[in-house]
């Protein structure tokens, strides 16, 4: 069903009949709880500490093998950047270029396209940081990031 037909069906519908399918989403689709409990408050504090946990685990490798699943993450943030909160999509893209800058400084890791992920993910979120009038909540974060992206060849400019 498409978004027209979900407006028109929800038109029809009973405001409690409403009410009950948004309690049954609430209930039953993490993402859809984590939303709405955003939607109601804005806090979006937990949810940000909750997610950089899971990126953390993603692109930081632990475990005898060391495998980097930094794609895991990205399909994290793309997941994320649906929900549109704006200061939340922003807060997790910067910490996932946090982390991939730790692994370049602890591992002396370099690839290219690791590389070029970690700076679409930096523009990304400097485009947020613009488009959100954020610059002030997050400058102390973005200096820091130019600052070692330097020392590793990364160059991001803001």
């Amino acid at each position: 069903m498409g978004l027209k037909e979900l407006h028109k069906e929800l038109k029809q519908m009973e405001k409690t009949e409403i009410i009950k399918m948004i309690s049954e989403l609430y209930k039953s689709v993490p993402m859809a709880k984590e939303y709405l409990d955003v939607f109601a408050t804005g806090n979006i504090k937990q949810l940000i500490e909750k997610y950089k946990f899971e990126i953390e685990n993603y692109v930081y490798p632990n475990g005898k093998e060391m495998l980097l699943r930094e794609k895991e993450a990205r399909k994290l943030i793309r997941t994320i950047r649906k929900m549109k909160v704006p200061e939340l999509t922003i807060a997790l893209e910067l910490h996932y270029v946090y982390c991939c800058i730790d692994i370049i400084e602890d591992f002396g890791y370099w690839d290219e396209p690791y590389y070029n992920a970690t700076a679409n993910m930096f523009y990304s979120a400097t485009k947020g940081i613009k488009e959100n009038g954020f610059e002030k909540k997050f400058k102390n974060l973005i200096n820091n990031l130019v600052s070692r992206s330097y020392e590793y060849g990364l160059d991001f400019e803001y």
